[in-house]
């Protein structure tokens, strides 16, 4: 395992060199946020509207990036480097929890130390959804070690960091024996806004807003795509249909084996979901991972294929104005068959299981 964890370490740096100077919308996000957080201004709701629509936490490792970016306490090293470095520290937690859940597979575990997915999102487009898969990982890991306490905390703090992990609140809540601890979900959540309420006097009602009025890109994944511009009519119908039959087919969802049952949400999850955006990927991958890595291994292909077709852009056109028709023609070909993978994929997992 010491070899597969090197191999991990020495690719993400690698990576982390070539993309040092690659930027984006939310790099820049970031930096912005950062230094806003620094100064003690509140950023909720109109700055968190469109540059931070989280709950109050990762705010903060921006800020602490930047301040060590600004005082060079580690040389010439910029905050959004820093910020990566963290991510694929977390990133790096996910390939040992998925080694510990294989029950040590070495095979297991290799592939999803060169994987590009999370590698790609994580030090290219420096996206965060590694920490809050990380922390359902290891909410899993505790539930079967049997330490609901810690696994409902671990839960909590994944939903802290990013909200969409409540999406799998049903299963989570199955495979605790404790119900009652698992009002502690909220706990969390409700500490960091109680405190960022009184450090940065906001209000509570202008955080909900902002996670309430968030949302994924919405018109760019499977059919959706192709509504054009009657796709604003259509959104907030289909956005809270799509809720709807998600929470129904998590609860009538019966599979017993923790992380299949996860597995099975995040298939419905891709083939129906309204709201997209290419981070999400990151979600799936561990999971994939650890059921099935051989027969799944031509959907993180497709998915790697899909990823790059969108940082082509982000890295050899930075100086476009937008993407070229080419590039887009190429991103809904290949998304078009990557949406029909997981029809398929997910269709015969569940025929068979």
């Amino acid at each position: 395992m010491r070899r597969i964890f090197l191999l991990a370490i020495l690719i993400r740096i690698i990576c982390l060199c070539l993309f040092r100077n690659v930027t984006n919308y939310d790099l820049q996000s970031y930096v912005l946020v950062g230094k806003l957080t620094l100064k003690g201004l509140n950023i909720y709701p109109e700055i968190a509207n469109l540059h931070h629509p989280y709950l109050p936490f990762f705010m903060y490792i921006e800020a602490i990036s930047t301040y060590i970016g600004q005082i060079g306490l580690i040389g010439p090293i910029s905050s959004i480097c820093l910020i990566k470095a963290i991510l694929v520290f977390f990133d790096l937690g996910i390939l040992y929890l998925v080694y510990c859940l294989s029950k040590n597979n070495l095979k297991i575990a290799s592939i999803y130390a060169i994987n590009p997915v999370t590698i790609l999102i994580t030090t290219l487009h420096g996206q965060f959804d590694v920490i809050p898969v990380f922390f359902i990982l290891l909410a899993v890991y505790l539930i079967k070690k049997k330490k609901d306490l810690l696994s409902v905390l671990c839960f909590s703090f994944a939903i802290l960091v990013k909200t969409w992990p409540v999406l799998f609140f049903i299963p989570i809540l199955r495979n605790i024996k404790n119900k009652i601890l698992f009002f502690l979900i909220v706990f969390f959540p409700m500490l960091f806004i109680t405190l960022y309420c009184i450090f940065f006097k906001s209000n509570p009602i202008d955080i909900s807003k902002t996670l309430i009025s968030y949302q994924g890109l919405w018109g760019i994944w499977g059919p959706f795509t192709l509504l054009g511009k009657t796709r604003i009519f259509w959104q907030k119908l289909l956005t809270i249909l799509f809720l709807t039959s998600f929470l129904s087919y998590s609860w009538i969802n019966k599979e017993k084996n923790l992380i299949k049952n996860i597995l099975k949400l995040l298939f419905f999850f891709f083939i129906f979901t309204t709201n997209f955006s290419i981070q999400y990927f990151v979600w799936i991958i561990p999971f994939l991972i650890l059921i099935k890595p051989k027969s799944y291994l031509i959907l993180i292909t497709l998915i790697s294929i899909y990823l790059c077709s969108f940082y082509y852009f982000l890295v050899f056109c930075q100086t476009c104005a937008e993407t070229p028709n080419w590039l887009l023609t190429i991103q809904n070909i290949v998304g078009f068959a990557l949406w029909f993978s997981f029809i398929k994929i997910g269709y015969i997992s569940s025929k068979k299981s």
